[in-house]
């Protein structure tokens, strides 16, 4: 597929489809995440919920079920900086020391660590927008509940959700920047307006997937060894994300 940033889509009909939106005035970003998603080979269809990826969601999963059993010092120490920025500094580390001892690196896995640290801040703010100013007992409560209240797929869909805006974010940068100045995209600015409304159709999208029957399976997944864990987490992401893809291949 050619995921490195440093490349442009393939040239496929497919994809020249996609393209022909940005060339046009005033393109649609729910047509635009449409067309992405038909232009997707199903070996990037399949990665987009790799072991990488798993990892990372893995690791959201089980410092849900850590903080409702030990409490948040037992994932951080907050003495120096936010409770909520510690939580998801500390929960996208390890996610990221398991993927380096796994050899499980990939672009999906980089853009899911990316969508891991930002998912933390949904779901440990409790619905609250000041993000920083929120206490440690306001955070263990909040990313504890996921697992204390039987919401594992909740936060499975948060996750998901914001790992499409990352995606999604990255297909639409990789090509854009070839039509600014076109009568698609006359600026800079209208390019990353277009990125900024397909990544939040995505993520809306992908959030809103029903996931309440992988519930009892997420949550036997925290009692596995690792490799079983993730093995379990991976199925219930693929299941998940690929209704995502349907539903935004729909959109358009």
């Amino acid at each position: 597929m050619g995921t490195s940033s440093s490349h442009r889509s393939p040239s496929t009909p497919e994809w020249e489809r996609v393209k022909q939106l940005y060339r046009e005035p005033n393109p649609d970003p729910h047509e635009v995440a449409s067309r992405i998603t038909s232009a997707l080979d199903a070996a990037t269809r399949r990665d987009m919920s790799g072991p990488g990826v798993a990892c990372c969601l893995t690791s959201l999963l089980r410092a849900s079920r850590q903080v409702a059993d030990d409490g948040l010092a037992a994932l951080v120490s907050t003495a120096d900086r936010p409770p909520l920025l510690a939580a998801s500094e500390a929960i996208r580390e390890r996610a990221e020391r398991a993927i380096a001892r796994g050899g499980l690196a990939s672009r999906f896995s980089d853009l899911a660590l990316n969508a891991l640290a930002t998912a933390v801040f949904e779901a440990g703010a409790g619905g609250s927008s000041e993000l920083f100013s929120i206490d440690a007992d306001r955070t263990a409560t909040a990313l504890g509940s996921y697992a204390t209240d039987q919401r594992l797929h909740c936060l499975t869909l948060t996750f998901l959700g914001h790992d499409f805006d990352h995606v999604y974010r990255y297909f639409v940068t990789r090509d854009t920047s070839d039509f600014v100045g076109g009568p698609g995209l006359p600026t800079v600015a209208e390019a990353s307006q277009l990125r900024d409304a397909v990544s939040r159709h995505c993520r809306e999208t992908a959030a809103a997937v029903a996931a309440a029957a992988h519930e009892e399976a997420l949550g036997a997944a925290l009692h596995l060894s690792d490799e079983a864990a993730l093995a379990r987490v991976q199925d219930v992401l693929a299941d998940l994300t690929e209704r995502g893809l349907q539903r935004l291949a729909a959109t358009g």
